[in-house]
């Protein structure tokens, strides 16, 4: 904007030069310094200390007006003020959580053990050792020979902590803080103590319902403050009952290591268990949902849904924000009514949770969920279910078309490079619930994978992990959830899968058998040379339209060197009608470097490559591929 000079004020510029240069022209308009140098002498200095002040009084006036909003907040200790005006309280960094089983074998026969909570063990991860504490406290008298045995002990990580107030009432500004940044709240327990002579002692609960509360009710409430660190607020003897003045407040929590501890597989005793050092521990589940506390980011996208659902649970919105904001190992969430499952089921609702580290939740993390964090906001009637994500995996099979002369990387080199880039476009695209897989970007993603490539040919399969029971007849249902191509000309369709041994009706048993579909019925057949011989004419059907495989009376005796149990999967492929692929509900595309086949083609040559057969001006034909 041009500096004033007719004496009006020009007050819309912000940035320093601006601010001067208006200043400038307006002390020109004035009578009074008409011809004056104001560049040339020591006004030029005033002018930059006026510059300089309307600047930091502007930016300090925009900074408040930003802070003052929710959408546009950059300071943490703002997005947190903003967020708790509509009931958001962000997430604390949270321990993860293994489940062991111990077995203690003690000097002697006590008629019982007794393990406190908060009792330690050591684990690591990556070389570095960190704590867990017990999360409950155990008792156990019932032996076999000597052992003492204890299943399903959750152990917390974190180190424990308590922290100790003496209630003033005569202080109007005394704080109950607890002040760790890595404080994981979700194992806070507040209790007060009547006095330093009178040690009688009781639990106060968080509130969560103020409609229920009333003067007498020994409740807390808990929020973030500065920095990071957590404030303890008690009632005021109308909305719960109000401190004591000389009453001890103590707050006992785990100060924990949040999502780096996430994977540790083995532990052990720290000191002892319930007095005994002989003490065998067995992971029943790997350490897991660690978290760090939620970001700016995470609470200004998840404060407003939280307030959506105000805390309960009625539509699958809800749930999605609900676990988001409590359970801080979930990567993405997605939520649907049991009446859209195939086949319906009322009166439930099905939450998939991807976690942060791994693919599937362990057994205890899907009891956390369903029991500490959606049970108690659910309606009656509905029973919330936790269900691992359903991952679909791409096979991608490309011939990369690439110019020698264009690069000094060798065809290893560019297969490596055009993999990676594959994988990579798969890590940026997909790997996420409503991710849909597009074949015109990976297409793209190839050809730009380095310079020297020209082009590429690409087919994809769906690719889905069967665990059949070996040795047993069983039924599988397989969603590919798109539909499937279904070719009219050739004896075998659009199925087939890795191999597995199967048992024919004459009681022989065949190594190399493979899955095919004939007009939808699915078969079992083996080769013979080129000749494709039939095991088993029909072992279940496929459903072209919806891309849904269901196998019936399938009894597979061993799938590569396994013969029993079902730990080992088959693989089963499908070729889909579209080149693109939709995931349904909870489930997630995949793109596995083992999933990838690259064919390397140097297309160098001095003349114009052709793509296909052509005529030439005198009638003769080149071959495909032919240089002209």
């Amino acid at each position: 904007m041009a500096a004033s000079t007719d004496g009006k004020l020009n007050i819309s510029e912000l940035d320093f030069a601006k601010i001067k240069e208006n200043l400038t022209g307006f002390l020109t308009s004035q009578s009074d310094f008409v011809g004056y140098n104001f560049k040339g002498s020591s006004f030029d200095v005033l002018l930059d200390i006026m510059a300089y002040n309307t600047h930091y009084n502007s930016y300090y006036a925009n900074m408040i007006a930003n802070e003052m909003f929710l959408d546009s907040a950059s300071l943490r200790n703002s997005v947190v003020a903003r967020a708790k005006h509509l009931g958001y309280r962000p997430r604390s960094a949270q321990g993860s959580k293994a489940e062991v089983t111990l077995q203690i074998t003690p000097t002697g026969n006590p008629s019982s053990i007794s393990i406190p909570k908060n009792t330690q063990f050591q684990g690591s991860v990556d070389g570095v050792t960190y704590v867990w504490c017990t999360a409950n406290s155990h008792s156990v008298n019932i032996n076999a020979n000597g052992i003492y045995t204890v299943a399903g002990v959750d152990l917390l990580q974190g180190i424990p902590s308590t922290f100790r107030y003496t209630a003033n009432t005569g202080d109007p500004d005394q704080k109950y803080i607890l002040p760790n940044a890595n404080t994981d709240i979700s194992t806070i327990e507040v209790s007060v103590q009547t006095s330093n002579t009178d040690t009688e002692t009781v639990v106060y609960t968080e509130a969560t319902d103020i409609t229920t509360t009333n003067s007498a009710s020994t409740i807390y409430f808990i929020d973030e403050v500065e920095d990071g660190k957590y404030e303890v607020q008690f009632g005021d003897g109308i909305l719960g009952k109000k401190l004591a003045n000389g009453n001890i407040v103590i707050l006992s929590s785990l100060i924990c290591d949040a999502d780096i501890t996430n994977g540790a597989k083995s532990f052990s005793v720290v000191n002892d268990v319930g007095g005994y050092s002989n003490v065998k521990i067995t992971t029943t589940s790997d350490a897991a949902g660690g978290a760090a506390a939620a970001d700016i980011d995470e609470i200004k996208f998840n404060a407003p849904k939280n307030f959506d659902a105000q805390n309960r649970c009625v539509t699958i919105h809800d749930y999605v924000a609900l676990v988001k904001r409590d359970y801080g190992d979930a990567q993405a969430v997605v939520a649907w009514g049991g009446e859209d499952a195939d086949p319906p089921i009322y009166g439930k609702v099905y939450v998939a949770i991807k976690p942060t580290s791994g693919t599937v939740l362990s057994e205890s993390s899907k009891k956390y969920v369903r029991d500490e964090i959606l049970a108690k906001r659910n309606i009656v009637g509905i029973t919330p279910e936790i269900v691992d994500p359903d991952y679909m995996y791409l096979k991608i099979a490309s011939t990369v078309k690439y110019d020698s002369g264009r690069t000094t990387n060798s065809a290893s080199v560019l297969k490596s490079t055009v993999t990676t880039a594959i994988t990579d476009f798969g890590d940026t695209n997909l790997k996420n619930f409503d991710k849909s897989f597009r074949y015109s970007k990976l297409i793209q993603a190839i050809d730009e994978a380095e310079v020297s490539v020209k082009s590429n040919q690409t087919s994809l399969q769906l690719k889905r992990l069967l665990y059949p029971l070996l040795g047993s007849s069983g039924a599988y249902t397989l969603p590919f959830s798109n539909q499937v191509f279904h070719p009219s000309n050739t004896f075998w369709g659009a199925v087939t899968s890795g191999k597995f041994g199967y048992v024919d009706s004459a009681g022989t048993t065949w190594d190399e058998c493979r899955l095919q579909d004939n007009d939808g019925v699915v078969e079992v057949y083996r080769t013979s040379g080129e000749e494709r011989i039939i095991v088993n004419n029909n072992v279940g059907k496929m459903t072209y339209l919806t891309g849904k495989m269901e196998l019936t009376s399938f009894h597979p005796v061993s799938i590569g060197s396994e013969s029993t149990g079902n730990t080992t999967p088959m693989e089963v492929f499908v070729t889909p009608s579209s080149s693109d692929v939709n995931p349904l509900r909870e489930q997630i595309i995949l793109i596995e470097s083992n999933d990838v086949d690259i064919t390397m083609l140097d297309d160098a040559g001095t003349g114009t490559y052709v793509e296909g057969t052509i005529a030439t001006t005198d009638g003769t034909t080149l071959a495909t591929g032919e240089n002209l």
